[in-house]
């Protein structure tokens, strides 16, 4: 068997292997690349079998003509499915499969020119060559492993390289068993770049599942967060919820006790909130509940926190901090609050409670006395304007009855 034949039972091999992997491959990895290149490999091995049987069968125009076909086929499925495999989302449509007329054209046009076997081969060597280092630049800038990319394209273009150097090969010494030995062997290196396409493609698709499954991780980490986040907020205002409060204040009363440091609490109640709810609807109220939110957030530190207590009642616990200061926050609080757009001439307060959480008592105990100071001042509150809503009454009177009189008829 001359050394070209041989040469060219190995490739043959080499392709049918691949041909397998990407077999392999598409029953795994349902991507529409792989379809393409299990047909261009086809393609190639039917050629490859082609000029095997040439030399016993004898070269005529039909088995011309076909060897020609597959070797182009092979060459435009390849690079339809190195499109494909840059975008997955490329649909199929009825016209791409007129690729087959100018193919069948080069082919019968390159099987009938009257020239020899050798002038007729080296524009179908050319078009491979073209269509292989093409496909070297795709996969180089093709997002992926840069292993999976550099073997991929290396292997390409230095097949696309030794496609033109055969085609040179061919037109300076006319037949493949007049070429050197080097050459007639090239089809060896031609089976290893096949299986260097073989393992960068496996790499390529190692590193894609190696990405996939570590942004899965993270959305179900982030989903998972986001859940642990919703559990403690309030939905309305997004304050932390009464729920996770007997977590915090366990933590912080441990830390208390540990440290001897002051721990403080503060009650506060939107005055008036009924009253807006029933003139101006819940819509309304709800901005209220979120701007007095914002507002509460805003004016505490990072290491305090806020929770919604319930309706129109919120809760912050001061860690390190002690009676005075708890008093002169609450009264801070109450003093800044702006006015709450959408309210008109309701003008709602607040009233803040506060207390110092002890050692020797129980928590509720510290949350009621919070509580009752909170109350107080609602009280305190509510008897300021019902005086306040009496003395415009009696002065509302008292205009009424000093109003001058209409002027008297002459």
């Amino acid at each position: 068997m001359p050394a070209y034949q041989f040469s060219l039972l190995v490739q043959a091999a080499g392709t049918a292997l691949l041909l397998v992997v990407f077999l392999l491959l598409y029953q795994n990895i349902r991507r529409r690349a792989f379809l393409d290149w299990i047909a261009s490999w086809a393609f190639l091995l039917a050629g490859l079998i082609a000029l095997l049987l040439i030399p016993s069968v004898g070269s005529n125009r039909e088995l011309d003509f076909f060897l020609r076909f597959c070797l182009l086929a092979h060459a435009l499925l390849l690079l339809r499915g190195v499109r494909r495999w840059r975008d997955d989302k490329v649909r199929s449509s009825a016209r791409e499969f007129l690729w087959i007329l100018p193919v069948v054209a080069l082919s019968w046009w390159s099987s009938s020119v009257e020239e020899s076997a050798a002038a007729r081969a080296i524009p179908i060597l050319l078009a491979m060559a073209i269509a292989y280092i093409v496909t070297a630049m795709a996969f180089a800038i093709t997002p992926g492993s840069p292993g999976g990319r550099f073997l991929l394209s290396g292997s390409f273009l230095i097949w696309g390289v030794a496609s033109v150097l055969l085609a040179y090969a061919l037109g300076r010494f006319g037949m493949p068993d007049r070429m050197p030995p080097l050459v007639q062997y090239g089809s060896f290196l031609a089976m290893f770049l096949e299986m260097m396409i073989a393992v960068g493609i496996i790499i390529l698709l190692f590193e894609a599942s190696q990405m996939q499954l570590a942004a899965e991780m993270h959305q179900l980490v982030s989903s998972d967060e986001q859940l642990k986040e919703l559990g403690i907020r309030d939905p309305l205002t997004g304050l932390y919820n009464r729920h996770y409060f007997n977590d915090v204040i366990r933590r912080e009363l441990a830390t208390s006790r540990r440290f001897g440091s002051a721990l403080s609490v503060l009650l506060a109640d939107v005055d008036r909130f009924k009253e807006i709810n029933d003139r101006k609807g819940h819509a309304v109220g709800d901005d209220v509940l979120k701007f007095v939110a914002n507002y509460l957030t805003a004016c505490v530190r990072e290491t305090d926190y806020v929770f919604r207590w319930g309706g129109d009642e919120f809760l912050i616990v001061l860690p390190r901090t002690d009676e005075p200061s708890a008093a002169a926050k609450a009264e801070e609080l109450v003093r800044r609050l702006p006015n709450i757009p959408g309210t008109d001439n309701l003008h709602p307060t607040l009233s803040v409670g506060w207390a110092m959480h002890r050692s020797d008592v129980e928590l509720p105990i510290t949350l009621s006395e919070a509580d009752a100071r909170m109350y107080a001042m609602k009280l305190e509150r509510k008897r300021e304007r019902a005086d306040r809503d009496r003395d415009r009454e009696l002065l509302g009177e008292v205009g009424k009855r000093f109003e001058p009189a209409g002027p008297s008829r002459s």
